[in-house]
């Protein structure tokens, strides 16, 4: 059943003409490279996160009709060329296939998770063929996903501090990529769990010191970046001014109130 669903959502991603910039072949205009960031989320965790640069690329795929292993070129920066250079780089296992009657790859696995992959491109996703969505100067971002679900969605997730004291409250706000927010979805920040409110907002406060990664998670949906937020410990020397201001306030009050006495 899980193949028939396949072929046929491959019959759509190859015969759908979608006006999307940047998405389809053309050997005659071509540019020089690409560089942006590629984040690529697996079923349990995230496989790779980083920027890469591509132009044209030689890529290995295997030939469904003559069921070998051939090298193809696309001669222009592609999703799948980026793809390729982040595997260079984080030397993850991958699997492409090529399927000769719609000329169009399939990413069959990366890391053991199989044939559940979405891409998107600055959170939009496109509806054609990863080695056909030709990239410029515009697009950003590129994310894969693993998802169970031919409905895809990804989490966003935004925090109000970077750096914050210990036990210092500080909000995280979850959306989706249409830029929806998230009701009830996880957000890991050190060892503890929250969820966010009708307005996909959590408070959150850490009392130890440290880097943490924080992120969100939600059934359906492709997890969120991972956000760094640095918890310190309050200045000493704060403290310490924190006090004599305090002290000097105190005998102002005092100077004050004799003044009044006075009068």
């Amino acid at each position: 059943m899980k193949k028939i669903y396949l072929i046929l959502t491959l019959t759509v991603l190859f015969t759908t003409v979608i006006s999307f910039q940047g998405e389809c072949k053309n050997f005659e205009s071509l540019s020089d490279d690409w560089t942006g960031s590629i984040r690529i989320e697996g079923k349990t965790e995230t496989i790779w996160n980083g920027v890469v640069t591509v132009s044209d690329t030689h890529i290995l795929a295997k030939n469904l009709d003559t069921d070998e292993l051939e090298e193809f070129y696309i001669p222009y920066p592609s999703v799948l060329g980026a793809f390729y250079e982040a595997s260079v780089i984080g030397e993850f296992s991958y699997e492409i296939e090529y399927w000769p009657s719609f000329d169009g790859f399939l990413v069959k696995s990366i890391e053991g998770n199989s044939e559940w992959w979405h891409y998107w491109i600055d959170y939009k996703l496109p509806m054609v063929g990863i080695g056909d969505f030709k990239l410029n100067e515009s697009h950003n971002e590129i994310l894969l996903g693993y998802l169970e679900n031919w409905d895809a969605s990804a989490l966003k997730i935004y925090v109000d501090k970077s750096s914050v004291n210990k036990n210092e409250e500080f909000a995280v706000s979850v959306f989706d990529e249409k830029d929806s927010s998230v009701e009830n979805a996880t957000v890991y920040a050190s060892s503890k769990t929250y969820y966010t409110n009708s307005d996909g907002n959590a408070s959150i406060k850490i009392s130890n010191k440290g880097n943490y990664k924080i992120y969100a998670e939600k059934d359906d949906f492709v997890r969120s970046e991972k956000i760094n937020v640095q918890v310190k410990k309050k200045s000493l020397i704060k403290n310490l001014e924190i006090f004599r201001l305090s002290i000097l306030f105190e005998h102002i009050l005092k100077i004050v109130r004799n003044l009044k006495l006075q009068i």
